[in-house]
């Protein structure tokens, strides 16, 4: 600090200033000889506030900063002050230390390599205390982990899900196949019989009635179909599609395409669930769209698979999703469960402009070589 106007100035009252201003700084303050122990030639008194050793056991105590260090970063902060040396670029590290009472504080260590005059070259640095922020860093970081174990319990939930879903979907199928089905072709091949061999008044009440039967089996299959698909298994998902689509066609006179870019079959539940969703976008179009064409593709893209179906029908306002109906998944139901299978699902639509639903999903393993049969 310098004295009145007109004054020489006060070298003692600089340095008293200097110093002031050194031991009020919330770090502490070093000079170190570039040696492998780092000599303390100085450490402000910060020192013994934070880490308890006093100045003098810092100047006498040689290998005091290596013994200190935590024997899980000696090594590392250690290789890092011989290069500092060795080289003469700045010294930067984070590391734990032992404090005299034995706490582990977190340092932030920060030097360069100074000369001044004819003096030999010396460390001036700073050590700030950091554990606060390394337990924030900490606290967040198993934080994080709970969270990413969350939403992993929460993926494996729904892949258990689905996959009790669809293996359910497959019982009650066979099911269908095995019981009811025959029994209505063998009532139905009675009605024929006794048709044939009846008088024509008989053949008359019976032909209604073989209508009906022969109706009831091409509902039963239908549903057969909508409930597991063998093709699906059997020859993959895009063949699956275009089944679908040519059913659909079939039923609400559209015209259909499927474009089919996958470069390698994805696993059963990816397929299923990729399945059920084109399903339920092309159930939507029969049911609301009023559409004469309608897209499906497929493709391998971003290390899973995207699916999309599009119609040019009516459009509609997509803020007013409703809930699913009984039997099918709803919009809303597809963009959640692909979200949980870590994907996501978008449906793009508005009044007079079609609709676009498009999904992806990651690949959860390796793709499938062949397809299951039966």
């Amino acid at each position: 600090m310098t004295g009145e106007r007109g004054d020489p100035p006060d070298p003692a009252g600089d340095l008293g200033a200097y110093r002031a201003l050194v031991e009020s700084i919330p770090a502490i303050l070093y000079v170190d000889e570039p040696d492998r122990s780092s000599t303390n030639f100085y450490i402000s008194p910060q020192a013994v506030d934070l880490l308890g050793y006093t100045q003098q056991e810092w100047g006498t105590t040689v290998d005091l900063w290596i013994e200190k260090l935590h024997p899980d970063d000696a090594a590392r902060v250690i290789a890092e002050n011989e290069r500092a040396n060795a080289t003469g670029a700045p010294f930067f590290a984070e590391y734990r230390m032992f404090a005299k009472d034995g706490r582990v504080i977190w340092i932030r260590d920060e030097a360069v390599l100074v000369s001044h005059g004819h003096e030999p070259p010396r460390w001036r640095g700073l050590m700030l205390d950091i554990s606060a922020q390394k337990e924030a860093e900490e606290r967040l970081r198993w934080s994080l982990q709970a969270l990413r174990q969350t939403v992993q319990q929460r993926r494996d939930l729904a892949q258990r899900l689905e996959r009790a879903q669809e293996e359910e979907r497959r019982r009650i199928a066979a099911d269908i196949h095995d019981d009811p089905i025959q029994v209505m072709s063998a009532v139905d091949l009675r009605l024929q019989m006794l048709s044939e061999s009846g008088e024509p008044a008989t053949r008359a009440e019976l032909e209604p009635l073989h209508e009906i039967v022969v109706h009831s089996i091409e509902r039963l299959r239908s549903l057969l179909f909508e409930l597991h698909p063998t093709t699906l298994d059997r020859e993959g998902l895009a063949a699956a599609l275009k089944l679908m689509l040519e059913r659909a066609a079939v039923e609400a006179g559209w015209t259909v395409r499927l474009e089919d870019d996958l470069a390698a079959e994805p696993q059963a539940q990816e397929r299923a669930l990729l399945y059920r969703i084109a399903q339920e976008g092309v159930a939507n179009v029969r049911k609301h769209a009023q559409a004469g064409r309608v897209l499906a593709r497929v493709a391998s893209r971003d290390g899973g698979v995207t699916i999309v179906v599009e119609d040019d029908g009516v459009g509609f306002d997509t803020s007013v999703i409703g809930e699913p109906v009984p039997g099918h998944l709803g919009l809303t139901t597809m963009v959640e469960r692909a979200e949980l299978l870590g994907g996501w699902c978008r449906v793009t639509s508005k009044p007079g402009s079609g609709t676009r639903v498009e999904c992806w999903l990651p690949s959860v393993g390796e793709p499938d070589d062949e397809i299951l049969s039966d």
